[in-house]
C-alpha cells in the first residue's frame, strides 16, 4: 500500500478519518517527509483532499477486507484512527494491530467510552494509546489558569521542566535591548529562551536578536524559576486568578469545573445556553455559580459581574460564538481570555484581533500522539502551537561526532534555525549554558524549523 521504499527515518502512517483532526495529522506528518495514506469514507471530500494534500487517499466506507490485509499494513509504523465513530475507531485499530501495525492509536471522545483504558486491557484489543481530545484540552487550560502570566504552557519529565510563552510588556527592561545584554541584566543559569514570535513569524534567536515590546518569549525554566521569566518579561508578581468565568457544556466544561472546584481556590460561574446542560451542572458542581443565559450577550455578562473576573473561558461547540465572547470579554476589561478554536485557519487571525490564548482539539491529540510517538532516535515531537517551529526530544547516539563538545562552540555548528533547550541525564534536567555538552544517552530537546529536522537527527541520532 505504500508506495515508495521505506526513507532513513523515515516513517509509514495509516490515518482513519480525514475530518479536521486527521486533516491536520496528514498535513503535519507529511511535511517531514513521512508516507502518509489518508482512508475516509465520504467520496466528496476524499475528491477535495487529493486536491490539497500530498498524501495518498483511500476512499473506504468501514473496514474493507481489500484495505485492511496483511500486505497493505506489512510495512505500517503507525495507525491512528480519529473518524467521528469512537466505535469505529478501537475497531478498527484492533484489526490494524492484527494485521501488521506497528503502533496504534484510537482517539476517542464519547463520554461513555472515555474510561475505557481505565477498566480494561488495550493490548488485549491490540491499542497502545488511547486520546482523549476534552482530556488533553482541560490538562492545557488547567495549565494556563495555574501561570496567569502565560499564554501556552508544556510540562516535561513530569513537570521538572516547563516551556511556556509570554509576551514582552512595555514596562519591560529588556525591550530595544539583545539577549546577550539580557544575559548581563539577568540570571539566567536555569532559563533559556528559545523562540521569539514577532507577528506571524517564529524566529529561533541568537544573541544578536534585539527585543521589542509585544513578542512573544517561548522560555524553558525549571519551575522553580518561572518567576523569573515573568519579571524579565514585565509581569511583577500580581494577585493569582481566582475569579473564573466559563462559557459552554459538555464534558471538557465538567472536566474543568471539577478541576477547579477540588483545588478550593477559585470562585466559578458557568454560563450555558442549554437548559439540560445547566441543570447537570447544578447538580454535580455544588460549588459553582451555573446559569441558562447566552453567553454572548452584554446584559447577561454584566449582571454575573464579568468585570470582576480574571479569567474568561470560551468553551462552546462553536468557533464563531467562542471569538465573539471573547472579544466581548476583552472589551470589558477582562485581563485574561481562553479561547476554544477548532478551525486551524482561524488560529494565525485570532492573534490579529487579541486573541492571544488559543485552544484546538486537533493540536491538542496530535501533539499528544507524537509525545507517544519513538522512532530510531527520535523519542517525542510536538508543534508549538501557531508557529512553524517543533520541539524535537532526541536520544543522542555513541557515534556522534559531536560528543563533548561545549555547546557555545557546538553551537555554530547547529543549523541557525534550531536550538538545544534543555538536556535530560541521569534523571535530572539541565537547562544547558555554553559550558554543558552531550553525552550518549542523553537526551534533547531541541527546537528547529521543519528544514532543519534530519540534519539535526544526523548530528546526534
Amino acid at each position: 500500500m505504500f508506495p515508495r521504499p521505506r526513507v532513513r527515518n523515515n516513517m509509514n502512517i495509516v490515518i482513519f478519518g480525514a475530518g479536521k483532526t486527521g486533516q491536520y495529522l496528514a498535513r503535519t506528518w507529511s511535511s517531514e517527509g513521512n508516507d502518509i495514506i489518508l482512508i475516509e469514507s465520504n467520496p466528496v471530500l476524499c475528491e477535495r483532499l487529493r486536491n490539497q494534500l500530498d498524501v495518498m487517499i483511500i476512499e473506504s466506507r468501514g473496514i474493507k477486507r481489500d484495505v485492511f490485509s496483511r500486505k497493505n499494513f506489512a510495512a505500517c509504523d503507525l495507525f491512528i484512527a480519529v473518524s467521528s465513530n469512537d466505535e469505529m475507531n478501537i475497531l478498527s485499530s484492533s484489526v490494524a494491530k492484527k494485521i501488521g501495525a506497528e503502533k496504534t492509536v484510537a482517539r476517542i471522545r464519547d463520554d461513555r467510552l472515555s474510561f475505557m483504558d481505565e477498566l480494561i486491557d488495550l493490548n488485549y484489543f491490540g491499542i497502545d494509546m488511547i486520546v482523549h481530545p476534552e482530556m488533553e484540552l482541560s490538562r492545557e487550560i488547567e495549565n494556563l489558569l495555574a501561570y496567569p502570566s502565560a499564554i501556552d504552557v508544556y510540562e516535561f519529565y513530569n513537570g521538572r521542566i516547563m516551556l511556556l510563552s509570554t509576551m514582552v510588556t512595555a514596562e519591560s527592561s529588556i525591550v530595544g535591548k539583545s539577549l546577550a545584554e539580557i544575559a548581563t541584566m539577568y540570571s539566567l543559569e536555569h532559563v533559556r529562551i528559545v523562540v521569539i514570535e514577532r507577528g506571524f513569524e517564529a524566529h529561533i534567536p541568537r544573541g544578536d536578536f534585539l527585543v521589542r515590546e509585544n513578542d512573544k518569549f517561548f522560555v524553558i525554566a525549571g519551575r522553580d524559576y518561572l518567576e523569573e521569566v515573568f519579571a524579565m518579561t514585565g509581569f511583577h508578581g500580581g494577585r493569582k486568578s481566582r475569579n473564573i468565568m466559563i462559557h459552554g457544556g459538555g464534558k471538557l466544561v465538567e472536566t474543568i469545573g471539577r478541576y477547579l472546584e477540588d483545588q478550593g481556590e477559585f470562585n466559578l460561574k458557568i454560563i450555558t445556553e442549554e437548559e439540560n446542560q445547566a441543570t447537570h451542572f447544578s447538580e454535580i458542581l455544588s460549588k459553582s455559580l451555573v446559569v441558562h443565559g447566552e453567553g454572548t450577550d452584554l446584559n447577561t455578562l454584566a449582571a454575573e459581574g464579568i468585570i470582576e473576573m480574571d479569567f474568561f473561558l470560551a468553551l462552546t461547540a462553536s468557533d464563531e460564538i467562542n471569538v465573539v465572547s471573547s472579544l466581548l470579554a476583552n472589551h470589558l476589561k477582562v485581563k485574561r481570555t481562553v479561547t476554544r478554536i477548532e478551525k486551524i485557519d482561524y488560529l494565525p487571525v485570532s492573534k490579529t484581533i487579541g486573541l492571544s490564548r488559543c485552544v484546538n482539539s486537533s493540536i491538542a491529540t496530535a501533539n499528544a500522539v507524537m509525545r507517544f510517538m519513538k522512532h530510531g532516535k527520535v523519542l517525542s515531537s510536538s508543534t508549538l502551537k501557531g508557529t512553524n517551529v517543533i520541539m524535537v526530544t532526541f536520544q543522542v547516539s555513541q557515534d556522534s561526532a559531536y560528543l563533548g563538545i561545549p555547546l557555545s562552540k557546538l553551537q555554530e555548528k547547529i543549523p541557525r534555525n534550531a536550538i538545544v533547550g534543555a538536556i535530560y541525564r541521569d534523571a535530572k534536567t539541565i537547562v544547558p549554558s555554553g559550558e554543558n555538552s552531550v553525552k550518549p544517552g542523553d537526551e534533547m530537546i531541541v527546537f528547529l524549523e521543519r528544514s532543519a529536522l534530519r540534519r539535526v537527527e544526523r548530528m546526534f541520532g
